[in-house]
């Protein structure tokens, strides 16, 4: 498969950033796929042009596994908000240009943010007629607007806009962090296209014991226990209250605070250590991915640390892992999920946001104890081992871009629907025309049964089919029992599935599949687990997998596996099987109903 990965903030080991997806992109070429990612001639943490020339399109990197282009976009990342937009805005356009001159695309992946370039994704998705694989690492425009970054309301509406499209149009969703999938829940996303792909590290870069004794040498700081703080320096980061902290630790001599990086605020927080005397801070440009493990080496202690706002408790920051796979242990200036995870591992201190007292008070306790550093960690370098080894993460996406099937499927199926669905109606229609009149005889009206079904990613529609039992019920007005309700002529309708041929119009309408997962009742939603509910990737239909291999006779768990495998697998030859074994079960009257059961017994649930 050829994947388009549009990245604007894209960085190569020899880049400053983080290379998360340089290294998922690394792993997919070497699991036999083919990579080309469009970045940003600009790096999006120094505000710097990466190459000399400012042509649309550069060739950076192609090797074997990735290829890598640069597109034009405006330098002033680091300035104005308006002239921030327009970098936006030019790289969005110019890595739309670029990605029409790519050819032979299978799927194309969106990141955000900046949620525009998912825009740019989505387009080139339509016109490649590819499928469309959306990421979320950060809650954009929330973020955005909680900070006070957005204030217009136009642009709030647009950007909400365009982020609840992108939401709606995407064929899959991941995130990398478990705290945003309430977010999109709330945006209407349906289970069944929502994944976690965590934020992950790459341990094998990291030496827990190494001391980084050359780079002490160089800082003047050999003695000095060390509080790193290694990233962004922009508004969401508050490094102004690690500031405060530094100025709180002004006269212990043991304690350096060392920031490395690069961002918009950098220079006024230069400006503040400076005019408050805190020559206990030394601050470092941003440095090549490649370098920081031996900049962690030389760190004691790893400070993450973002603003005190609600939704940053969403977050999974990237520098965490790599603190812990690093084997330091962090002060933790973030609440929320990626607090649950040190907490789990052991593998720090957690110290309130916005509280200044709080974070000197656990630098201090820590630089006091080299016992409590060592344990922590070790603890913390085996947590990232065994949970976050950015390799488990990379098979993870690798598997759910392997479900991802060519749109160019999807229209074959659709037209191979249509062509069956309308010759069956028109050669069926006098059998369908008498077992209408024999129901309205034999049972009464209504003869349509219809019921509200959930369909291609759980949405709901109204199901037809011929009904098969009466409205008998007792004395106080409740139904009898689906045995009593059922008569002969009911039992030979679902035994010939005869009253299921009302579903050719479900299909015609586009609601359901001839081929796919049977609909089942609308309360099931709430209780799959997140694997069962994938069978709600591909429209119902009204035959599938699971329907010839044992149909009613099988229990919940097994038909759920085969609807899982049938989207994993599905196929045009296959669909065209399933219909052949499925006329030939009809012929044999295999598997009607469940042992003891006149109809399907409810599902309840995995854990009954």
């Amino acid at each position: 498969m050829h994947i388009l990965l549009i990245h604007q903030a894209f960085v190569s080991p020899q880049q400053a950033g983080g290379t998360r997806h340089y290294e998922l992109s690394r792993y997919l070429a070497q699991a036999g796929h083919k990579v080309t990612i469009l970045g940003s001639q600009v790096n999006y943490l120094t505000g710097i042009t990466r190459l000399g020339r400012r042509k649309l399109v550069e060739r950076e990197q192609t090797t074997e596994e990735i290829s890598i282009w640069r597109c034009y976009t405006y330098s002033a990342l680091h300035r104005s908000f308006p002239r921030r937009l327009f970098a936006f805005l030019s790289f969005m356009v110019s890595s739309f240009l670029a990605g029409l001159k790519v050819p032979n695309v299978d799927l194309i992946w969106g990141t955000s943010p900046p949620i525009f370039q998912g825009l740019t994704a989505l387009v080139l998705a339509r016109v490649k007629r590819t499928p469309f694989l959306f990421e979320v690492r950060d809650l954009w425009p929330d973020f955005a607007i909680d900070l006070g970054v957005l204030r217009q309301p136009l642009l709030i509406k647009l950007s909400r806009g365009l982020e609840k499209l992108l939401y709606r149009k995407a064929d899959r969703i991941i995130v990398n962090s478990p705290g945003f999938l309430q977010h999109l829940r709330n945006c209407g996303v349906e289970e069944a296209r929502m994944a976690t792909v965590v934020n992950s590290v790459d341990a094998t870069q990291f030496d827990p014991s190494g001391r980084g004794e050359a780079l002490r040498r160089e800082w003047g700081l050999e003695e000095k226990c060390i509080a790193l703080y290694a990233g962004a320096h922009g508004l969401a980061n508050d490094l102004e209250t690690l500031l405060e902290a530094a100025a709180i630790l002004k006269g212990e001599s043991a304690i350096h605070f060392v920031l490395v990086g690069d961002g918009k605020e950098k220079s006024n927080l230069m400006r503040w250590a400076e005019s408050r005397g805190l020559g206990n801070v030394l601050f470092l440009p941003a440095q090549p991915k490649a370098r920081m493990p031996q900049i962690l080496a030389a760190s004691d202690i790893c400070i993450a640390i973002l603003k005190n706002i609600p939704r940053f408790t969403t977050t999974f920051p990237n520098k965490v892992f790599d603190y812990m796979a690093a084997g330091r242990p962090t002060v933790l200036a973030i609440d929320g999920v990626i607090r649950q995870v040190i907490e789990s591992a052991d593998g720090g201190t957690f110290s309130p946001p916005g509280d200044p007292q709080s974070l000197a008070d656990a630098v201090l306790a820590l630089s006091r104890d080299p016992a409590l550093r060592k344990r922590q960690g070790q603890n913390a370098r085996g947590y990232a081992l065994a949970h976050f080894e950015r390799e488990r993460q990379a098979q993870d996406l690798e598997r759910i871009i392997g479900r991802m099937r060519s749109r160019r499927t999807y229209r074959g199926k659709r037209l191979l629907d249509l062509l069956l669905s309308l010759t069956a109606m028109i050669i069926l229609l006098p059998i369908l025309v008498l077992v209408a009149f024999l129901v309205r005889i034999t049972l009464g009206p209504p003869v349509l049964f219809r019921q509200q079904r959930p369909g291609w990613r759980g949405r709901p529609f109204s199901l037809l089919k011929f009904r098969t039992m009466t409205n008998s019920s007792d004395l106080g007005g409740i139904p009898l029992p689906d045995a009593e309700r059922l008569p002969a002529f009911g039992r030979f309708l679902r035994s010939t599935s005869l009253d299921e041929l009302p579903e050719l119009i479900n299909v015609l309408r586009g609601e359901m599949s001839l081929v796919g997962p049977r609909p089942l009742l609308m309360q099931y939603l709430d209780r799959y687990t997140r694997e069962q509910m994938r069978r709600h990737e591909v429209r119902p239909g009204i035959t599938g997998w699971a329907q010839v291999n044992g149909r009613n006779a099988l229990t919940w768990q097994q038909k759920f596996a085969l609807d899982v495998w049938y989207v994993d697998h599905q196929s045009l030859w296959l669909d065209l099987k399933i219909m052949a074994l499925t006329a030939w079960r009809i012929l044999k009257r295999e598997g009607i109903n469940q042992p003891g059961q006149a109809t399907a017994q409810e599902f309840m649930g995995n854990g009954g």
